[in-house]
């Protein structure tokens, strides 16, 4: 990996950092990438670029402008396999004095104030059976730019951490708003855009476990998770926001499923992230589910927030019990069932998990929503 201006033969006046394959036998040298960055960066010496995973590029500009007057700067710009932009950063320099190669260090660990507070990533881990009984994922993309996500329904491999009577073979389906079906995937190999999932690090561990990477425009979209057979078990349904930087955010996020005692209950996890802090209301719905043809609706559903220490930080059994239930209703967002549950929390960056169960142990169909509120 090399970064300079003139190569041998081209008249450049940007630097455009470039992806060599080397042939040892022949000496040719072929490029296979670039990054021109829409020619605009001048930097007649001192820079690099490194490749921390496949097409996951560390790109150091380390004297920019240095043929022009003052100011010249240093810039950083990580791109992910998608070619967007992780982070970048700039700040002043004179020369080469404070910044030169780049070194090997881990994108994806690497955290740069530049993405506001929003929910990232969305998990319910919850028992499917058939009919009503499965699990049902609902998402939201507001904005103007198409979204990258990576979707996954995991089974087998929540073994490992104890989960007992886990879901045997899950089949992940995604359907749009007109309840078209837009992808499903049954073992995550087999998807066309695994090769999106491998690279974010999204392989699920366990070949019967699905995922399927998608480019998907703004508006409403559902997750059907089922088995293979009828055989009831526990799994996961997963979404990863891969475009965190785009003019789209992921403004609702909801799963539907069956809520029993023990292990067999609704868990919702969720990201804040990652700078600043984040207003978001959370529900858990039962009684009001009936109105849509859902039959063995959760009659008294209760709602705990736990944050990423284990500790309970709220929780809710009727909403208008709780005392942000005035900027529940002023939000819109007032359960339709005095007996459902809501919260409004202000949170800082982290992970969360909301917990849905049925009040003295009841069971149901109960719904766990997460707004994120601007």
């Amino acid at each position: 990996m090399s970064l300079f201006q003139n190569p041998p033969g081209a008249q450049r006046d940007y630097v455009s950092p470039r992806k060599y394959s080397i042939d040892l036998t022949a000496n040719v040298a072929t490029e296979i990438w670039n990054y021109p960055q829409g020619e605009s960066i001048l930097s007649p010496f001192c820079g690099s670029i490194y490749e921390d995973a496949p097409l996951n590029y560390l790109i150091d500009h380390a004297f920019v402008n240095g043929t022009l007057p003052p100011p010249q700067y240093a810039q950083l710009l990580g791109l992910d396999a998608l070619g967007e932009s992780i982070f970048y950063y700039q700040y002043p320099t004179t020369g080469c004095n404070t910044a030169y190669n780049s070194i090997p260090i881990h994108l994806e660990s690497t955290k740069f104030p530049t993405v506001g507070p929003q929910a990232l990533n969305l998990s319910t881990r919850g028992l499917v059976s058939t009919d009503d009984n499965v699990l049902i994922g609902g998402f939201i993309i507001s904005g103007t730019d198409p979204k990258t996500l990576v979707l996954r329904a995991l089974g087998p491999s929540l073994s490992a951490f104890g989960v007992s009577n886990v879901l045997r073979d899950p089949v992940l389906r995604v359907y749009n708003s007109s309840g078209a079906l837009i992808a499903t995937n049954d073992n995550w190999q087999w998807d066309p855009n695994h090769s999106i999932v491998v690279s974010n690090g999204l392989a699920p561990s366990n070949l019967l476990e699905a995922a399927t990477g998608q480019t998907l425009e703004p508006g409403a979209y559902t997750v059907v998770v089922t088995g293979t057979d009828p055989t009831p078990g526990i799994a996961l349904v997963e979404l990863y926001d891969l475009s965190p930087l785009s003019n789209s955010t992921l403004g609702n996020m909801s799963t539907r499923g069956s809520v029993g005692t023990g292990d067999n209950i609704l868990i919702n996890g969720f990201i804040v992230g990652d700078v600043g802090s984040s207003t978001v209301v959370v529900r858990a719905i039962g009684p009001s589910l009936a109105s849509y043809g859902v039959s063995g609706v959760l009659s008294d559903p209760t709602l705990d927030i736990y944050d990423s220490t284990g500790t309970v930080i709220a929780s809710n059994d009727n909403w208008q019990d709780n005392i942000n239930s005035v900027d529940v209703q002023k939000l819109g967002l007032a359960p339709p069932n005095a007996l459902e549950s809501a919260l409004v929390l202000h949170l800082p960056a982290g992970a969360y998990t909301a917990i849905v169960r049925g009040a003295g142990d009841g069971t149901g169909v109960g719904l766990a929503e997460v707004y994120t509120i601007p």
